[in-house]
């Protein structure tokens, strides 16, 4: 799906989930988990959301609000990036929803008690609201010209009333949702 080195997975699967485990090897080495996990039939097909976060291996779970600043972003975005085309080997007629936990209004409430950007606290924009999402969106956006011959993108507005429109590159989205064509 892309050109920059990524780090190599072990599959780890069952009936409720997807999961590839990798090391990542920056300033520490951290145990990284990527996720498809099913929420919802829609028309016949699964939608699987797309998780990712530092693993926990003695309660096998994965925190997807931290941020490791392990000097190997790249990498392991790559990383994460390279197991959508083995998810779609094996779940073809599914698709893949992608939104950032950062994308809540919770997010928002909780990030304002504690919040290290300086953001203004009467202002509505938080710094940190949906900039997981932007780095989806922003590789989407660079990539869009080649991925739109292999996949179908929604984007997932963020208005009053949210809707799930074909993707335009450089619009704002909070989600996005993708189908491997046929």
């Amino acid at each position: 799906m892309n050109n920059i080195p990524a780090y190599k997975t072990q599959l780890i699967s069952n009936q409720s989930k997807i999961q590839y485990l990798f090391e990542s090897n920056g300033i520490n080495s951290i145990i990284k988990a990527i996720e498809y996990a099913p929420f919802k039939k829609q028309n016949g097909k699964t939608l699987y959301n797309l998780g990712f976060g530092d693993y926990d291996l003695s309660n096998k779970t994965i925190t997807d609000d931290v941020n490791s600043n392990n000097g190997d972003m790249r990498k392991v975005f790559s990383t994460v990036l390279d197991t959508v085309p083995l998810f779609f080997k094996t779940h073809k007629d599914d698709a893949i929803w992608i939104q950032g936990s950062d994308s809540s209004n919770s997010f928002v409430d909780d990030c304002k008690k504690n919040c290290r950007k300086a953001c203004d606290l009467n202002v509505v924009v938080c710094k940190n609201f949906n900039r997981r999402i932007k780095i989806y969106r922003y590789y989407i956006n660079k990539n869009f010209t080649r991925l739109i011959k292999e996949y179908i993108i929604f984007g997932y507005t963020n208005e009053e009333k949210p809707n799930l429109i074909q993707y335009i590159p450089e619009n704002e989205y909070i989600g996005v949702l993708i189908f491997k064509k046929k």
